[in-house]
C-alpha cells in the first residue's frame, strides 16, 4: 500500500546578515547602522516587502512617503481592544517592488523611531510528499460493529480496533483506539462548535464534508464584493489567505492535506457514505463546523503575514479550536524565547487568538490552540507546538507505540493514533479531494502528526460540545489541563525495540517524552461529567473495590441494587447482574467498551427511613468503566 509521509512546514533558517547595496538605499550615514530593530535577516527572504510593527500611538513609517504601506490585519468592530492589547493594530507592510532598494528601507526602518521592531518575508515551505495513499472504494465487509451507516468505519482503526489483524496486521493490538464510539452516544458534536484548519484549502463541496462546512451567512457567494465589511471578499467558508481570495483545492502542487484533516475531525457521520469522523454528528445535522483558513495554496510558498492574518480571521469568526498540523524542523528552535523573538506576528495573532475576549465556545474563557509536534524523528518537539502554552501531538500507530517519524520529548503534551506507513500501511484513512474529477467523492491514507492532531482537535470540539450540553463552563487552561488528563497510559510498553521497515526504534528513548499518555474521548467526557471511570480488563471477574467511591467503610453499607442502562450493558458486554459484597462490585465485561453503572446504598442504618419508620437515607454515586484487552497497571485511575 502506498502512502504518503507528512513532513511539518519548515521555516528557513536565516543565518546571512544583511548586505549594502546601492546609494539611493538611503542617507549614507545610515550604512553602517546595527538592524536591532530586525527579528531576522534577509537571507530566503521573500520578495515584495517588510513586515513593521509600530510604536504604540504612531501612525506609519517614514517610508510611507515612497512606498505602499498597508495594515496586515483588518480591524473588526468590537474588537478594538483586544487587538491593542497584542498589537494587532502596529503591524503594517512596506510594499518594496525592487528587491535591490530591500537593505535602504530596512535601514530606514531602523533609523525611524515610529518603528518598533520589522522582519523581512519568510516563507512557510510546503515539503508535503508527493505520494498518496490510494483511494478506497466503498465497500462494507465482514461483521465488525459499528456505530453508524458509515461503510469505512471499519477501516478506521483509529476510531475503533477490534484487534483485527487481517485489516491491521499482525503488530495490530486490540483497544489502540481513541474509545470514541461509547463517547458518541453522549454527543456528536455541535454546529456552534468551530474548528478552524489552518492549512490548505478544505475541499468544501465533498459529500462527506458539505454539510459540516462553516458558512459566513453575512456573505453572498461569488459576487466579488465583501458583503459583510470584514475586509475579505467571497469568505463563505473561509478564505484563502495564500492568493487571497477564495479557498482553492485542486490546483496543481496541492496535495489534500486540508480536506484529509478536516474528514479526519469532522466528515459527516451516518450519512450512509465514506468515513465517520470523530466529531462529525450523528447524521442530524449535529456535526461541529469546519472553517477553512487557507495558507498554502498549488505547492505556492506564503509569508507570516498571511498565516497571521488568518489565525486572527478564525478568532474574529466564531472559531473555537485552531487546528494547525505544521510547523517547523525540530531543532530550529531550541527554547520558547528563540522561537518567539522571531516569529513576533506569528506569535502576536495566536495570543490573540487565545484571548478571553475572543472566547467563542460559550464554555472555556479562551479558544484553544493544537499544533502537530513534527515528523522529523527529533528529539523535541516543533515550534510553534513546542511553545509552552499549547496542545502539542506526538502520533503513535496501531501497535501502541510511537510512529517511527514522530518528534517526542520536550514541547510534546500529548499523543494520539497517526499511523505508520512503515508497518504493513497502518495509516489514517480520510477525505481527499479526487485527482482525477473535482467533484468527486473520494478517500485516502495518510499518516504523520498532521494527522494525529485532528484526532486531537476533533476530541476538543466534541468535548466543548458535551460541555455545552450539560451547561459546563471552564477557564482556557482548566479545559486544556482536562484534555491532557484525559489519556491512557503508554510509557509501560515503551521498553525494547520497534522494527519499522529499515528504521529501528529504541523505544526507552521515548519514555516519558510522548506527553501526558494516549488521547481517550470517553474519558474527557466524563471529566466533563465529573464521573470518575476505573479501567478493567475484558473477559475476567474483576472485583473492585467500593471505598474508591463509597468511603472507608463500604463494606458495612446496606446495598439497595445497581442500575445499568442497556446500552451501557450492551457496550461492555456485562453478562448477569453485578454482584455488591464485602466491600466490593464484582463483575465481567466480555466487550471492549465504556458503559456507566449507578449504585445505590443506605446511609445511616441498614433500613431506609420513611413516614412510619426511622432509618438511613438513599445515597447513590454514578461509576464509568472502560473495559479493554489491556489495562495500565494504574488500573486506569488518574
Amino acid at each position: 500500500m502506498r502512502t504518503k509521509y507528512l513532513l511539518s512546514l519548515v521555516i528557513p533558517v536565516l543565518s546571512v546578515s544583511l548586505a549594502c547595496t546601492r546609494v539611493t538605499e538611503g542617507p549614507d550615514t545610515l550604512r553602517d547602522t546595527p538592524l536591532t530593530k530586525a527579528v531576522n535577516t534577509a537571507d530566503h527572504a521573500l520578495p515584495g516587502g517588510l513586515l513593521v510593527k509600530l510604536v504604540p500611538g504612531a501612525e506609519s513609517p517614514e517610508v510611507a512617503a515612497d512606498y505602499a504601506v498597508r495594515p496586515v490585519f483588518p480591524a473588526t468592530p468590537g474588537k478594538e481592544d483586544v487587538e491593542k492589547k497584542y498589537g494587532l493594530d502596529r503591524w503594517v507592510t512596506v510594499a518594496v517592488p525592487v528587491p535591490e532598494e530591500m537593505a535602504g528601507v530596512a535601514r530606514r526602518l531602523q533609523a525611524d523611531p515610529a518603528v518598533e521592531r520589522f522582519q523581512y518575508g519568510v516563507a512557510l515551505e510546503q515539503p508535503f510528499a508527493k505520494d498518496r495513499g490510494p483511494a478506497v472504494a466503498q465497500t462494507k465487509a465482514g461483521s465488525d460493529p459499528v456505530s453508524f451507516n458509515d461503510p469505512l468505519f471499519r477501516n478506521q482503526w483509529f476510531l475503533y480496533n477490534n484487534g483485527n489483524k487481517n485489516l491491521y496486521g499482525a503488530t495490530n493490538l486490540e483497544g489502540m483506539d481513541v474509545n470514541i464510539r461509547d463517547a458518541w452516544r453522549l454527543n456528536a458534536g455541535d454546529p456552534s462548535i468551530i474548528v478552524a484548519v489552518v492549512d490548505e484549502g478544505v475541499k468544501y463541496t465533498h459529500p462527506d464534508l458539505a454539510a459540516n462546512m462553516w458558512t459566513n451567512s453575512g456573505e453572498i457567494p461569488d459576487n466579488g464584493i465583501d458583503d459583510d465589511g470584514n475586509g475579505y471578499v467571497d469568505d463563505i467558508h473561509g478564505y484563502n489567505f495564500q492568493a487571497d481570495g477564495p479557498v482553492s483545492w485542486g490546483k496543481p502542487g496541492d496535495e489534500g492535506h486540508a480536506t484529509h484533516v478536516a474528514g479526519l475531525v469532522a466528515a459527516v457521520n451516518n450519512n450512509g457514505i465514506g468515513i465517520s469522523s470523530v466529531a462529525g454528528g450523528s447524521g442530524k445535522g449535529d456535526g461541529v463546523r469546519l472553517m477553512s483558513c487557507q495558507i498554502f495554496s498549488a505547492g505556492k510558498q506564503d509569508n507570516l503575514a498571511a498565516y497571521a492574518r488568518a489565525i486572527k480571521y478564525a478568532a474574529d469568526n466564531g472559531a473555537s479550536v485552531l487546528q494547525c498540523s505544521f510547523g517547523e524542523n525540530s531543532g530550529r528552535f531550541v527554547n520558547d524565547r528563540g522561537w518567539s523573538d522571531v516569529q513576533t506576528i506569528e506569535k502576536d495573532a495566536l495570543l490573540y487568538f487565545r484571548d478571553p475576549a475572543n472566547a467563542n465556545s460559550g464554555v472555556t474563557d479562551g479558544n484553544i490552540i493544537i499544533f502537530s509536534a513534527g515528523n522529523n524523528h527529533g528529539a523535541m518537539a516543533s515550534y510553534p507546538g513546542a511553545y509552552h502554552e499549547f496542545i502539542c501531538v506526538s502520533a503513535i500507530s496501531q501497535d501502541g507505540l510511537p510512529g517511527w517519524y514522530t518528534n517526542y520529548g520536550p514541547g510534546v503534551t500529548i499523543a494520539s493514533p497517526g499511523g505508520d506507513n512503515k508497518i504493513e500501511g497502518i495509516t489514517m484513512l480520510s477525505t481527499v479531494p479526487n485527482e482525477s474529477d473535482p467533484d468527486k467523492q473520494d478517500y485516502g491514507y495518510m499518516h504523520g502528526t498532521s494527522m494525529a492532531t485532528p484526532v486531537v482537535s476533533g476530541i476538543a470540539a466534541l468535548g466543548l460540545s458535551y460541555a455545552k450540553q450539560l451547561g459546563r463552563h471552564y477557564t482556557r487552561e482548566e479545559y486544556e489541563s482536562l484534555i491532557l488528563s484525559s489519556v491512557n497510559e503508554l510509557d509501560s510498553r515503551l521498553t525494547g525495540t520497534k522494527i519499522a521497515g529499515t528504521v529501528t526504534l529504541n523505544l526507552a528513548d521515548y519514555k516519558n517524552k510522548m506527553g501526558t499518555g494516549v488521547i481517550d474521548a470517553w474519558k474527557v467526557m466524563m471529566n466533563i461529567e465529573g464521573t470518575p471511570f476505573v479501567q478493567v480488563p475484558k473477559g475476567k471477574e474483576t472485583a473492585l473495590d467500593l471505598r474508591i467511591w463509597f468511603g472507608d467503610d463500604a463494606a458495612s453499607l446496606t446495598w439497595l441494587g445497581i442500575e445499568i442502562d442497556p446500552a451501557d450493558r450492551e457496550a461492555l458486554g456485562i453478562e448477569g447482574t453485578p454482584t455488591t459484597a464485602d466491600g466490593q462490585l464484582k463483575l465481567t465485561c466480555t466487550k471492549t467498551g465504556c458503559g456507566r453503572l449507578t449504585l445505590r446504598a443506605i446511609a445511616g442504618g441498614p433500613t431506609l427511613g420513611g413516614d412510619d419508620a426511622a432509618g438511613g437515607k438513599e445515597f447513590a454515586r454514578t461509576v464509568s468503566l472502560i473495559s479493554r484487552t489491556n489495562t495500565s497497571k494504574s488500573g486506569g485511575w488518574l
